[in-house]
Formats: structure tokens, C-alpha cells, sequence
């Protein structure tokens, strides 16, 4: 209750000063959601929000695959982290609807179960296998986002080997297909390091994402640590419009230490 009317009047004033900002229509930019449904987290978007906002993105931009902002294609591509249920059941229809493509990490050692950090409750499960492979038969992607959901940048490199190869071996054995993508898990700047990046690029992944916030731009793109666009359930569908259309890029400031702190510090006061 205070951390999305706070989180709002800030994307709001930064829209402002956003409009002087060059339109970043030759890049990629990749979203990154979470769970689709009730779920009580600031990282879950209502059904009724994502069918707007994904309506909005296939009449107005252009839809892109991970693989191809990877490539440095200019266009928006849609990834899901965790591999929440309703992924499935509430995201999958939409976006089959509207002919829009997409990948999910999931959380390959919980798949059926709960996130450490969620509510057990229904709507945070997680996806099972047999969901999984439901998913992936409709044509999306499916990609490694650890075994555990643990912080790599934590963790020594057999640990971080154990999560990031572990889980693209299991996904690769239950899908029986290829698994060419990571995500690190959290994905600021500080859950993941140079050892991460070499383990992913190690164990045949062709891309990898992060979730430090901005665009990825032809001449400087850094395939193992793709830049991706947060939507959470703060974003109105004109603050939603606006990251996508550039005019928030300011907010990836938040990826420096200060910014860091100012997350840390909103978690805090809000409870979460």
C-alpha cells in the first residue's frame, strides 16, 4: 500500500523529464515479467492489465524472440521469470491470441512447488513439468533460471555451476529439446559476476539475461548480460507504454550502489 503509489509518483516524474530522450526505436528491449494473476507480490501483473498491455504492444511495436533482441534486432520481446502457473493459464492465451512470442525461465529444482520467498498459496505455485512441456508445445521458449532461485554472486563456482548448468541439464532431459537461454535469478548488477557469465556461456547457452533495467543497443550488446525492461503491478498502462517507448530509461540509474539503496530502503519501509 505504500510502496506502489510511491513507485508511481516517481516513474511519473521521471516520464516528464523522459520526453527529452532520444526514441529508441533501433534497439531491442526485452520485458521482463513474473507471475500473471492474484498473486499478492509487487511483481505480479492482473490478467486484465497484461491483455491491455500486450493489446497495446502487438497494434503499436514491433514483437520480437528473445533471440532475436539477442541478435540485436530492433523490436520487443516478451520473457517471464520463475515460471509462476498462471504463465499458463492466465499469460499463455493472450499472447497466443495476438500471435505474440515469448520465453520463461524457470526455476528448474521447484518446478511444481513454491519460491522461498512466496506466500504457499495457489496462485504462487509454480508450474509442473507436465505444465512445463504444456507450455513449451505452444511454441514458447523455455530457459534456465537456476535450480533453487539462488543469488549466484553468493555463491562459489561449483555452486553457481551446480544451479545454472543443473538446471538447463534438467530442463533440456524433461523437454527433450534445446535449452539455449539463462536468466540470473534477481539479476541486478549485484546477483551475478563474471564467473556467472562464463558458466552460462560454458555450459551452451547461446544468450543470457540479466534484470539490470534499459535497452540493448547493436553496438554495444553484451549477449550474456542482456539488459530487460521490469513490469510490475505499479505500471499504469501509460507509465507501461513509456518504458516501453524509452521515455523511463532514467530508471536503470537505479542499478548504481545509490540506487541500490534506495530499493533496499523501499523494501524495507513497505514490508517487503
Amino acid at each position: 500500500m505504500i510502496k506502489q503509489p510511491i513507485k508511481r509518483a516517481v516513474k511519473r516524474a521521471l516520464m516528464g523529464a523522459g520526453m527529452l530522450l532520444p526514441h529508441a526505436a533501433a534497439c531491442s528491449r526485452i520485458l521482463t515479467y513474473h507471475s500473471v494473476g492474484t498473486r499478492d507480490h509487487e511483481m505480479n501483473v492482473t490478467p486484465k492489465c497484461f491483455c491491455e498491455q500486450m493489446e497495446w504492444l502487438a497494434a503499436e511495436c514491433t514483437v520480437i524472440t528473445l533471440a532475436e533482441a539477442a541478435q540485436g534486432h530492433a523490436g520487443v520481446a516478451v520473457t517471464f521469470d520463475d515460471g509462476y502457473r498462471d504463465n499458463l493459464t492466465e499469460a499463455a492465451p493472450i499472447l497466443r491470441r495476438l500471435g505474440i512470442p515469448a520465453t520463461l525461465f524457470a526455476v528448474a529444482g521447484r518446478l511444481g512447488a513454491f519460491l522461498d520467498h512466496d506466500a504457499k498459496r495457489e496462485d504462487a505455485r509454480l508450474l509442473s513439468w507436465d505444465e512445463l512441456r504444456e507450455f513449451a508445445s505452444q511454441g514458447f521458449e523455455v530457459g534456465g533460471h537456476g535450480m533453487s532461485h539462488a543469488r549466484l554472486s553468493s555463491l562459489d563456482e561449483s555452486q553457481q555451476r551446480a544451479e545454472i548448468t543443473g538446471s538447463l541439464d534438467r530442463l533440456r532431459e524433461e523437454l527433450q529439446c534445446s535449452v539455449l537461454s539463462f536468466a540470473y535469478p534477481y539479476g541486478t548488477a549485484a546477483d551475478y559476476n563474471a564467473t556467472s557469465l562464463r558458466i552460462a556461456q560454458e555450459c551452451g547457452c547461446a544468450y543470457a539475461c540479466s534484470n539490470r533495467y534499459g535497452v540493448n543497443r547493436p553496438g554495444s550488446l553484451e549477449t550474456f548480460a542482456l539488459r530487460r525492461t521490469w513490469i510490475d503491478r505499479s505500471d499504469t498502462l501509460p507509465i507501461f507504454r513509456a518504458k516501453v517507448l524509452g521515455k523511463l530509461d532514467l530508471l536503470s540509474a537505479l542499478e548504481g550502489p545509490a540506487g541500490l539503496r534506495a530499493r533496499k530502503w523501499l523494501n524495507r519501509i513497505s514490508g517487503r
